[in-house]
């Protein structure tokens, strides 16, 4: 699926947000600490122990955001951005995604969220569907 798929038929509003740091807890530690001079551990595709890095150098392996659609920065318009994280779930005809860009420029994350307004993961269909079939009657 590309990214237009992912936005086209909207029957929701993207949700925006703006923060200083990822969503991802390990990755707000280690920015916090590339934000304080700190050193990370280093990916171990490329080798191994810990290093201090710059913004540029730590997010060098992303991708750059080039997609029209998300390459602005929520924050400060720009569109030096990097894709930090995206996920997309597609259950039944039905989406949901979050994605998250990092601004190179004023160093902000980007966030935007959609859900389908009906969009259910499989494990509440089934209890739905499992709970019409009991009558309603669950017992413990």
């Amino acid at each position: 699926m590309s990214l237009q798929d992912c936005v086209s038929n909207l029957r929701a509003d993207i949700e925006t947000s703006v923060d200083s740091k990822p969503m991802v807890k390990v990755h707000a530690k280690e920015w916090e600490k590339i934000m304080q001079g700190k050193p990370v551990e280093i990916n171990p595709s490329i080798g191994h122990g810990f290093k201090i890095m710059s913004v540029d150098e730590w997010a060098a392996r992303w991708k750059h955001n080039d997609d029209p659609i998300f390459a602005d920065c929520l924050n400060c318009g720009g569109k030096n951005t990097k894709e930090h994280a995206f996920t997309q779930t597609w259950c039944r005809g039905k989406k949901k995604w979050d994605s998250e860009c990092l601004c190179l420029d004023c160093h902000m994350f980007s966030r935007r969220q959609y859900t389908d307004p009906d969009f259910k993961t499989p494990e509440e269909y089934e209890k739905e569907r499992w709970e019409t079939l009991a009558g309603g009657k669950v017992e413990a």
